[in-house]
């Protein structure tokens, strides 16, 4: 009978010795994760990463940190993730420039957009707005190509630089429209949005979130939105689309990505608390204010849309023959 007992008492402690490796499963995360924005701080992109990284924080209960490392047009820190361990711990919160533009105009780029990342999902995207000098005469889209086109080559539009989603969205324009317009590469935003204002330069295309004071402001005046419909910041804004610019649109968005091979169990997580938070008013006020909409969606629907937006730009920068600095 001792026997029987000692051996039930092995076999009652070897059941959950057998299933300890079930729950014995690291749980994620376990310490803190890092979030990369490969883009200075301030902008769009790094205010969405931080509203991201702090409801991410209390939702899965580990912080969830910003750090920037802007270069290359957001190539320098993407890379940095890439090279890093699959274990979801290393993120990045990267723009529709790094992974839609940036691979048609770098002819060596440092990775695969869809090959040499994990798409975690796209948490947010806004458009992109055309706004003129309000000394300028024309008060709309039309107006403003039937100007470009009695006088080629005299309007001159900013961006914060050559490559920028501003230069493209332009550049898009001048294709979708048959006009030609002036590009003029500026040294940041701030310097070319001066000039709008100032009305040293007629034009240029810039985040809602930046332009947003300076039209309810009456600095700069608004023509269009460049997202495929109309802003809920500003509703009477029409599309570029919608003025008869067919074939017209140009998002800037931002996801999250990690480096190849996150285990899907991490992904899935990551991914449904991403759409939670989408789902809540405050959060979606807040990147309302900005010009914003919050997104969520899947690593499958990422990854579709990467691959259109890749098509588009790539037709843009090589009719275009635009280049980077």
């Amino acid at each position: 009978m001792k026997r029987k007992h000692f051996l039930g008492m092995c076999a009652a402690l070897g059941g959950p010795t057998l299933l300890s490796p079930v729950f014995s499963q690291s749980r994620y995360p376990q310490k803190v994760v890092r979030i990369v924005v490969p883009y200075v701080a301030g902008g769009n992109l790094d205010v969405t990463a931080r509203l991201f990284a702090q409801h991410l924080s209390a939702e899965l209960g580990q912080p969830f940190v910003i750090e920037n490392r802007p270069g290359a047009n957001g190539n320098t820190g993407t890379d940095q993730i890439v090279r890093t361990a699959p274990d979801g711990y290393s993120l990045a919160m990267v723009s529709a420039g790094t992974l839609g533009i940036n691979p048609a105009l770098y002819a060596n780029m440092p990775f695969d957009p869809e090959k040499d990342l994990t798409h975690i999902s796209i948490v947010a995207t806004g458009p992109m707005v055309l706004q003129v000098s309000p000394s300028l005469s024309v008060k709309s889209v039309q107006e403003l190509v039937e100007m470009a086109r009695q006088q080629p080559g005299k309007l001159n539009f900013g961006s914060g630089g050559n490559g920028t989603l501003s230069h493209l969205s332009l550049e898009m324009l001048k294709l979708r429209a048959g006009v030609n317009i002036v590009h003029v590469a500026y040294k940041g935003t701030s310097l070319a949005t001066n000039d709008v204002m100032a009305g040293h330069i007629q034009g240029m295309f810039d985040t809602l979130s930046t332009a947003a004071p300076l039209i309810q402001q009456g600095k700069v005046r608004a023509l269009a939105v460049t997202s495929a419909r109309r802003s809920s910041a500003f509703p009477n804004v029409p599309t570029i689309a919608e003025m008869g610019v067919r074939d017209y649109a140009a998002e800037t968005w931002a996801g999250l990505v990690g480096p190849p091979g996150i285990p899907r169990d991490i992904v899935n997580q990551l991914q449904t608390a991403i759409a939670k938070i989408a789902a809540r008013p405050d959060v979606q006020q807040r990147l309302s204010g900005v010009g914003s909409e919050v997104v969520g969606n899947t690593p499958e629907q990422f990854r579709q849309q990467l691959a259109t937006e890749r098509l588009r730009w790539a037709e843009v920068v090589k009719l275009s023959g635009a280049k980077t600095d």
